[in-house]
Order: structure tokens, then C-alpha cells, then sequence
């Protein structure tokens, strides 16, 4: 790990992640302990856990719900991004939750006599946040037993219409010069995290999005059964044949300290794009 506004280079920060889907992915979840998956090429964490150290080169922050095994290491976050001199960070935030947040900050202000700089962001569901220009993400609805939300990141690419293919570079200069819409967007589910959460948001018609990402981070208590009834929800709710889950439980992969993992609690799931 560096030090100062450089946290290391990237290859230091994708050193010893999984890769899923063409994302690295790195992440410590202890059931009740902490919860923090990252995703380094993004500059993405969800959750913070106990802030381990490796997240502190993540310039953004989404937060499920507000057990302390989720956000009790949010004020060490940004502190020591702060100590390092790095840029504020944005947090997202279960918009109900928000001036709690704001409280906890200014609580820790008083007590450290620091600014603790950051940008809080807070969403209800159905809100999205851009990320950057070509990445958003959405909150979407999740079933604990305090408020909480997951998360969808959506990739943002303009496309040429057909009707402009082939054309030269000119032509198509001479186009948008004049004002024609030559492109068009399209927006797809790239990574879902859900958070702790009951199956229920499987069942949920306004979490389609979720079970169409390429990668979807879920929690359960009991991985092996969570797993199973997965498989029976996404059968019954009919689109077990097109999700193709190449499912992997990542239940052993204790592979390296650095690795964060067992995934004690997780399993990870891959999809293809529906058409």
C-alpha cells in the first residue's frame, strides 16, 4: 500500500483479486463481523466493514443498511483517506439513514478535531447516482430487518444508429455538426450487491435489473441453503434459463491474506446479458 494521495499502482490494486466477468473483485465478509467487497478497476466498495485497508483506494462508497458489521468502520474510512491526502470520497446512503450519518461525522469531529471531508450522498430506491459519465448506479429494494438497499452498476456507451453505419468520418462529422442524433445509449446491469437481505428481492418486479447483472454479490446466513432456494426462486420466477448462472459459492477460497476471503457468508453469481 502507498502512502500519500497514491495509494499504489494498479496492478497493486488488483493484486490477489478474483476476477468475475472481466471485474476484479476483491472482499472480507465475516458473518455479524464485517462485510466490505471491492471492486479496484471502479474505485467501488459496497459496505466497509471495519474499513480494512484496502478499501481506502476506493473513491466511492455504497452502504447497504447501518449495522455496525456493514458501516462501523465508515469515520476510519474517510479519516485515513483524509490522512493521506486523498479526495474527499462519495457515500451513498439509505437516503433515511442520512442525517444519522451526519450526526456520527459530526460526533467524531468534535471528538478528533479533524474535518473528516467527504461528499454523503443519500438515495432512496429507484434513485441513481452517476458515478462518471459512463457508470451509474441505482439503489434498488432489499428485505432486512432494519431499511437497507442494494445496489445495480450500470455500464453507459453510446452506440452508432444502423442507419449511420458505414457512413465516412466526414459524413458523420458533418451530421453531428448539424445537430443529428447520431448515436443512441445503452444502459446494462453490470454488478448488483444486495447487502443483507431475505430472497424476498428475488420475487421483487422492480428488481429485474438485479438478476440481469453480470455479477450479483449476495448475503445469506447459511450459504449452502441460501444457495438452493436461489436456484428454486429463479425457477419459479422463470428466468432460471436465461440467467445460466455459472454459479460459484465461493465457500473455500481462503487462497491469501491479501485475498480477503473466505466469502464466508457469499456466494457470487455470473450471468449473461438477457437479450
Amino acid at each position: 500500500m502507498g502512502t500519500g494521495g497514491t495509494s499504489g499502482s494498479g496492478s497493486d490494486k488488483t493484486k490477489g483479486a478474483m476476477n468475475i466477468e472481466g471485474y476484479p473483485v476483491k472482499g472480507l465478509s465475516i458473518a455479524g463481523h464485517e462485510t466490505c467487497v471491492m471492486f479496484p478497476t471502479l474505485k467501488l466498495a459496497f459496505d466497509i466493514g471495519r474499513f480494512p485497508q484496502q478499501a481506502i483506494s476506493h473513491d466511492f462508497l455504497c452502504i447497504s443498511h447501518a449495522h455496525m458489521d456493514h458501516i462501523g468502520g465508515l469515520p476510519m474510512y474517510v479519516a485515513t483517506r483524509g490522512l493521506f491526502s486523498m479526495k474527499p470520497p462519495t457515500i451513498l446512503v439509505p437516503k433515511c439513514i442520512k442525517k444519522d450519518v451526519e450526526q456520527l461525522f459530526e460526533v467524531h469531529r468534535r471528538m478528533d478535531q479533524s474535518e473528516l471531508k467527504h461528499n454523503l450522498i443519500g438515495l432512496d430506491v429507484g434513485e441513481e447516482f452517476y458515478l462518471r459519465k459512463d457508470l451509474k448506479v441505482r439503489a434498488f429494494q432489499t428485505y432486512h430487518a432494519i431499511p437497507s438497499q442494494g445496489y445495480v452498476v450500470y455500464s453507459i456507451r453510446q452506440k452508432l444508429k444502423q442507419e449511420y453505419v458505414g457512413l465516412s468520418g466526414n459524413e458523420i462529422k458533418n451530421l453531428k455538426s448539424s445537430g443529428v442524433e447520431i448515436t443512441y445509449t445503452i444502459t446494462a446491469p453490470e454488478i448488483a450487491f444486495t447487502g443483507d437481505t431475505m430472497s424476498d428481492f428475488i420475487v421483487d418486479q422492480n428488481n429485474t435489473d438485479v438478476l440481469r447483472s453480470r455479477i450479483l454479490v449476495m448475503e445469506g446466513e447459511k450459504p449452502e441453503r441460501s444457495l438452493s432456494q436461489l436456484c428454486y426462486l429463479f425457477m419459479e420466477c422463470g428466468v432460471w434459463s436465461d440467467v445460466k448462472c455459472g454459479l460459484s459459492l465461493s465457500l473455500s477460497l481462503s487462497l491469501s491474506a491479501e485475498l480477503f476471503l473466505p466469502f464466508t457468508c457469499h456466494a457470487l453469481f455470473t450471468a449473461e446479458h438477457l437479450s
